[in-house]
């Protein structure tokens, strides 16, 4: 993680923060800001030439950005990554987000787990050490990727009474992983079950106890968001049929621009703060 700040008459006036792992084929601008006192002076520009140098510094041919079709800050960023010879945005993944209204329709709307033979949901505290040390495991035995791998979010505390296991004769099978990401702010983050399992409704089953324990702590959780890929058409229309009529919903959109030797423009006194575990 590097974070990049920009100032003016040594007042900071903008942030741009890049995400990137050793032998990455491309680098992640997670977030670009200007004081809005200090926009239309060249500021965003700079950021994100110092962003496009560093990615190239590092040996990583491209970067890739996203926001949300509705943030305030949409157009400008649109504009300034258009003038950049960044690539045409394109939605990724629809955004819903809600609170305590989604959670007591979708609590409503389907009933509590039945425990099938041989079946067990429990919640993730529940996880004993042996336990831990087999999801760690599945993640390599079951090609599991990191968006899906607890082991993938290093960064966020996991909400461990919402979160919920699977268990399949005793062992780990799948599970709903959750994060907290502010202050009363909830993240629907990784649903994966065991291929042998899937399409016999337990993916579904695992949502709807994770949402149940959740609306347990609606009071300390008021807000939830999660993302869902724009061609993932079952998860769209489970969410439909028995999830909660949600508040917002957003695009997810997505640009990028490969980087070529020589290109890429020199940094202009941006100062970067290394951050992270060494990638």
């Amino acid at each position: 993680m590097v974070m990049l700040g920009a100032s003016i008459d040594e007042r900071p006036v903008g942030l741009a923060v890049l995400h990137s792992a050793t032998a990455a084929k491309a680098a992640f601008l997670e977030s670009i800001f200007v004081d809005p006192a200090f926009r239309r002076r060249g500021v965003g520009r700079a950021l994100l030439e110092a962003a496009e140098s560093m990615t190239l510094a590092a040996g990583i041919p491209k970067l890739v950005g996203s926001w949300y079709h509705d943030t305030p800050a949409a157009a400008a960023i649109e504009r300034l990554l258009a003038g950049k010879g960044w690539g045409e945005p394109t939605p990724t993944a629809t955004v819903y987000r809600g609170g305590r209204s989604a959670l007591e329709q979708t609590v409503r709307k389907n009933r509590p787990w039945r425990p099938r033979p041989g079946f067990e949901i429990d919640i993730w505290s529940t996880l004993s050490p042996d336990e831990r040390r087999q999801v760690d495991e599945l993640g390599a035995t079951h090609a599991i990727g990191m968006g899906l791998h607890p082991a993938g979010e290093w960064m966020l505390a996991v909400s461990e009474e919402t979160s919920v296991v699977l268990r399949h004769h005793g062992e780990v099978a799948g599970w709903m992983l959750n994060h907290i990401v502010g202050a009363g702010l909830h993240r629907y983050s990784m649903l994966w079950i065991r291929s042998d399992l899937v399409g016999r409704g337990l993916g579904v089953s695992i949502v709807i106890e994770s949402v149940r324990r959740h609306y347990a702590l609606v009071d300390q959780l008021p807000r939830l968001f999660f993302h869902v890929e724009v061609h993932n058409d079952p998860m769209h229309r489970l969410i439909e049929r028995r999830l909660g009529v949600f508040e917002r919903y957003s695009s997810l959109l997505r640009s990028e621009r490969s980087l070529v030797a020589g290109t890429a423009p020199s940094t202009r006194n941006v100062k970067d703060d290394r951050r992270g575990s060494g990638d």
